[in-house]
């Protein structure tokens, strides 16, 4: 009897290890990026069982390369991951930037980075899904393979750990629907994954994440072939890098002085509101990091006092007015809003602009008794008005 039990359970093991393996097995692609008009990186993604190689080519300016592979832990944490990042120069060897190692021994994720023969070796008391250190843009290709990893039940969630301002923050696989998965952190925003009936990812949406960029997936191509044709673009039409204008404001009313600081996204062809930035969520009104408001003396937005002090600025556009959010946490990235830090929420008249601003501005008007503060970007601008004194 017991040999037959054995013998049975040996089977249903075998059973559901051949279950896990094929869960895992096989899955690839080419992931291409855009971000308005603009393809901003072409990558192919392979998943084998537990091993995994991503090949990346980064468009967002001068080519540049990014190729890693490495072995997941059964539940998709990294285990150990090794790459660099070059940049390709035709006819000639290519350019090495960096070089990175990640492995995990002794409970801790070790992450060791060389760039011109200078070693730095980081370590963090945990396991990891991602890390900000390895590979530039391959951090946003890492869902392609991590979804693999998801729960099968709607609703659950996997939680892991991000390396980001080199700390860990928390990172998690979350099912969403049937097909359907959403996989982040507070700081690179959620991308939302679709799946088609096979299992294998077709779309990735990152409108709302740090990058604001869409996913399409198809068969793996020749990067090789991608890399050169991209080199000869860039050699024959210099590519202009897609980037964030850092910026600020200022303005003296009285004795209130009232500084701004933010980072101004560009339109770039692309649907802003509604789309690139979507209705009835909260918005960091910039790019990158929040944007900071510093005030020197109290404002008051229709007798409600903010107090002098420094603040982070969000808003929440909606096709019937927006909101704009006044938040003690004044030094957090963009993405890390948290509405119990709100200090004051106040509301904002909007009106159609008859000319694009294709740059985000964010100014400070006088007005009467105090002032205004305007949001101008694609065809819209939002505005509120305060007073410096009761």
């Amino acid at each position: 009897m017991l040999p037959r039990v054995l013998f049975s359970l040996m089977l249903l093991f075998f059973f559901y290890s051949a279950r896990a393996q094929q869960r895992h097995t096989a899955r690839q692609g080419c992931l291409i990026y855009t971000l308005g008009k603009d393809t901003t990186a072409i990558g192919n993604y392979e998943l084998k069982g537990y091993d995994f190689s991503i090949t990346v080519a980064d468009l967002t300016a001068a080519t540049t390369v990014s190729k890693l592979k490495g072995t997941f832990f059964p539940n998709g944490e990294l285990q150990a991951v090794e790459g660099d990042i070059y940049k390709p120069v035709s006819g000639k060897e290519q350019q090495l930037l960096f070089s990175y190692k990640l492995y995990y021994d002794s409970n801790a994720t070790f992450i060791e980075t060389r760039r011109n023969n200078v070693i730095m070796t980081r370590k963090y008391p945990v396991k990891i899904m991602v890390a900000n250190s390895l590979g530039g843009y391959t951090l946003v290709y890492m869902p392609a393979l991590l979804v693999n990893f998801a729960p099968s039940k709607n609703g659950d969630s996997l939680l892991s750990h991000h390396i980001v301002f080199n700390s860990a923050r928390n990172f998690v696989i979350r099912k969403t629907g049937k097909g359907n998965f959403s996989i982040g952190s507070s700081v690179m925003g959620m991308f939302r994954l679709s799946l088609d009936e096979k299992g294998d990812l077709r779309t990735v949406d990152g409108i709302g994440t740090s990058w604001n960029i869409r996913g399409t997936v198809i068969p793996p191509v020749n990067m090789d072939s991608v890399i050169t044709a991209s080199v000869a673009k860039d050699q024959t039409i210099p590519h202009i890098a897609i980037t964030n204008k850092l910026d600020s404001v200022q303005m003296a009313l009285g004795e209130t002085a009232i500084k701004i600081r933010y980072s101004r996204p560009s339109v770039r062809g692309r649907v802003i509101f509604g789309e690139v930035v979507p209705y009835d969520r909260f918005w960091r009104t910039g790019a990158d990091a929040a944007t900071r408001l510093i005030l020197s003396r109290p404002i008051y937005f229709n007798g409600k006092e903010l107090p002098a002090g420094a603040y982070s600025i969000f808003t929440i556009p909606s096709k019937n007015g927006w909101t704009i959010m006044f938040n003690k946490q004044s030094d957090i990235w963009g993405t890390e809003y948290k509405a119990e830090n709100d200090v004051l929420r106040v509301p904002m008249s909007v009106e159609t602009l008859p000319k694009t601003v294709e740059l985000l501005t964010i100014g400070v008007t006088p007005a009467d008794k105090g002032g205004r503060i305007e949001v101008s970007w694609e065809k819209l601008k939002a505005s509120v008005p305060f007073s410096t004194s009761l």
